[in-house]
C-alpha cells in the first residue's frame, strides 16, 4: 500500500550534543552567522533555542532545510538535553580534538543511544596547537565509538567551528544520514511536536518555542501543550518574522498561552477553539491537571531550612536552578524553593517572603526587580539577589546557607588514654598518670571519662606533662601525668576520651 501523496520528504531535526566547552555553541554560530555565545552571560548557553539553516544537498542540488537544536552544555540542563535528543531525528556528538571524550561526552552518548537516533561525530577544535585527531579518535573508540574507516560505522567528521574548516562537510554528513533514513511527515495534517522552551514576554505574554515534527500549523488553528492552550494568532520563526503557516520540523515561537507550558510537553493543534478546549478538558481528566505544589520548610530545629523565592526568565532556567539546588547543603541545612515563576520580581514575592517562619530570599535570575518591590523590600530588610549565570548563583546560595543558619557545636575526637594510678583527689580536681592508647591528648582538651563501659561524665585537663615537663600535648604510645577538674573522682582503670567542641 502506498503513502498518501501528503506524506513527503521532512527536514531533519538536529540535536547538537556534547561535553560543556566543546563548542557546540560555536558551531551552530558559524553556521547560521550569528552571535550566541558572545549574547550568552559568561559565554554558557542558558536557553534552549531552536535554528533553521539551508544547505544545498550533494546528490540533487537542490536546498534543503535543516533544523538545529541547541542544547546548552551545563550540568544543570541535564534534562532539558534528554528532551533535546527525543526530539531530534539525527544528533551531532562534538568532541574537542584537544581534550578527547569528557563525562559529559559520555552521558551525551548515553542520551542518543537510549533514543535510538543515528549520530555523527564532530571532532572539534582542530585549528588549535595541542589538537590531536588520532589521539581523539582513540579516546572514542575505547569508550565503543567506532568511526567510519576506522573499523567502525559511526559518520564522522574533523572540524574548526571557530574557523568554518569542515562544516560543510559536516552539513552534508547530515544531509546524507537524512536521506539514508528516508524522513517522512504528513503536510496536511494538523501540526503536533513537542515544547522545547517557555517563558514570559513583558509585553506580550506568556510564549512558547515549538518544534513542528508532523504537520502544519496555520492561522487560525488552536494549539493544546499539556494543560496549556493558545490560539494560533502571533507566530514567527527563528529568525523573529511573523509567520501565517509552519510545517514540520520548523521551529516557531508562538504567543498567547493561558498557562506557561510545561517542556518537553507535546502539543496538538486544532482547527478551533472549541475542539482544542475540549481536547484540554480530556487529557486534563486523563492525567489530572499537573500542577507544582510548593510546601513550605519542615519544621524541624536541627535541621535549618533557607527558603527561596525564585524568579526566571524561562521554565529552562527555572528548571535548571532547581536541579542545581538540590545538591547544595548537607545533613544540617538546606535550600528549598517555596515559590517560584516566570517573570521580573514582584511586590507579591517580597511579601512572600516575610510569611514564614525563615525570612526567604528573593532570587531572580535573568530577570529585573520592579521598583515598588525593591523599595518594599528595602523597608523590610528582605534580600533580593539577581544573577545571569547559574554557577554564580549557587555559589552565592552556598554562601547565605553558610551565613544564615545557626551555629552548631561541632566535637572533634583527639584521643585516647588509660588512667594506670591516681595520685591525688581534692574537690573538683584529680591527678592522675597514664598512657595515651590512640591519637594524643592536649592541654584545654575536654575529657568523656568511662568507667568499666559506662560514662561517668565530662572533665577538662588543665595542665598535662610528659617526663616530668609541662607539655600541650602527649602522642600516642607516650605515658602522661595530668590534672584533669571534674565534679567526680577519677580512678586508676578509667579511659578518658580527649575532644574539642567549637561552633561552626
Amino acid at each position: 500500500m502506498s503513502k498518501p501523496a501528503s506524506h513527503i520528504e521532512r527536514p531533519p531535526i538536529v540535536v547538537v550534543m556534547g561535553h560543556v566547552d566543546h563548542g557546540k555553541s560555536t558551531l551552530l554560530d558559524y553556521i547560521r552567522k550569528t552571535n550566541t555565545v558572545e549574547k550568552e552571560a559568561g559565554g554558557i548557553t542558558q536557553h534552549v533555542a531552536a535554528y533553521e539553516v539551508e544547505r544545498p544537498s550533494k546528490s540533487s542540488g537542490q536546498a534543503k532545510r535543516i533544523t538545529f537544536i541547541d542544547t546548552p552544555g551545563h550540568a544543570a540542563f541535564q534534562a532539558i538535553r534528554a528532551r533535546g535528543a527525543s526530539i531530534a531525528d539525527i544528533a551531532i556528538l562534538v568532541v574537542a580534538a584537544d581534550d578527547g571524550v569528557k563525562p559529559q561526552t559520555l552521558e551525551a552518548l548515553a542520551r542518543i543511544k537510549s533514543t535510538k537516533i543515528p549520530y555523527i561525530v564532530a571532532i572539534n577544535k582542530i585549528d588549535k596547537p595541542e589538537a590531536n585527531i588520532e589521539r581523539t579518535q582513540a579516546s572514542l573508540m575505547q569508550e565503543g565509538i567506532y568511526l567510519e574507516k576506522l573499523g567502525g560505522d559511526v559518520p564522522w567528521t574533523a572540524i574548526s567551528a571557530k574557523v568554518g574548516t569542515g562544516v560543510d562537510e559536516l552539513l552534508d554528513l547530515v544531509l546524507l544520514v537524512a536521506e539514508l533514513h528516508e524522513l517522512k511527515g504528513e503536510s496536511e495534517a494538523p501540526a503536533s511536536g513537542f515544547v522545547i522552551e517557555a517563558h514570559r514576554d513583558p509585553k506580550r505574554g506568556l510564549a512558547a518555542t515549538l518544534i513542528i515534527t508532523n504537520g502544519t500549523l496555520r492561522s487560525g488553528m488552536t494549539v493544546v501543550a499539556g494543560g496549556s492552550i493558545s490560539p494560533v494568532r502571533i507566530m514567527e520563526g527563528s529568525s523573529g518574522v511573523s509567520l501565517r503557516e509552519a510545517s514540520f520540523s520548523t521551529p516557531v515561537q508562538l504567543v498567547g498561552f493561558d498557562e506557561l507550558p510545561e517542556l518537553g510537553s507535546e502539543f496538538l493543534a486544532y482547527k478551533g477553539k472549541r475542539e482544542a478546549e475540549e481536547a484540554r478538558s480530556q487529557i486534563q481528566r486523563t492525567q489530572g491537571k499537573s500542577q507544582k505544589v510548593t510546601l513550605a520548610p519542615e519544621e524541624n530545629s536541627e535541621h535549618f531550612v533557607l527558603p527561596l523565592i525564585v524568579r526566571a526568565d524561562a521554565a529552562g532556567s527555572l528548571e535548571a536552578i532547581e536541579h542545581e539546588i538540590v545538591k547544595l547543603g548537607d545533613e544540617y541545612s538546606s535550600v528549598r524553593i517555596v515559590l517560584s515563576g516566570i517573570g521580573n520580581i514582584a511586590e507579591g514575592d517580597v511579601k512572600a517572603a516575610l510569611a514564614g517562619s525563615v525570612q526567604a530570599v528573593v532570587i531572580g535570575f535573568n530577570v529585573k526587580v520592579d521598583p515598588i518591590a525593591e523599595e518594599y523590600a528595602r523597608q523590610h530588610t528582605i534580600r533580593i539577589e539577581t544573577f545571569d549565570i547559574i554557577y554564580k548563583l549557587t555559589e552565592r546560595l552556598e554562601e547565605l546557607l553558610h551565613e544564615m543558619r545557626p551555629k552548631r557545636a561541632v566535637e572533634e575526637t583527639l584521643g585516647h588514654g588509660k588512667v594506670l594510678k591516681q595520685f591525688s583527689s581534692r574537690k573538683d580536681q584529680h591527678v592522675v598518670g597514664g598512657k595515651v592508647s590512640e591519637g594524643y591528648l592536649a592541654r584545654g582538651g575536654s575529657v568523656r571519662v568511662v568507667r568499666r563501659g559506662t560514662l561517668v561524665g565530662t572533665g577538662k585537663i588543665k595542665n598535662i606533662q610528659s617526663h616530668k615537663a609541662d607539655v600541650d600535648r602527649v602522642e600516642t604510645g607516650s605515658e602522661f601525668g595530668a590534672l584533669i577538674t571534674s565534679a567526680f573522682e577519677i580512678v586508676q582503670g578509667d579511659t578518658l576520651e580527649c575532644f574539642t567542641s567549637a561552633m561552626k
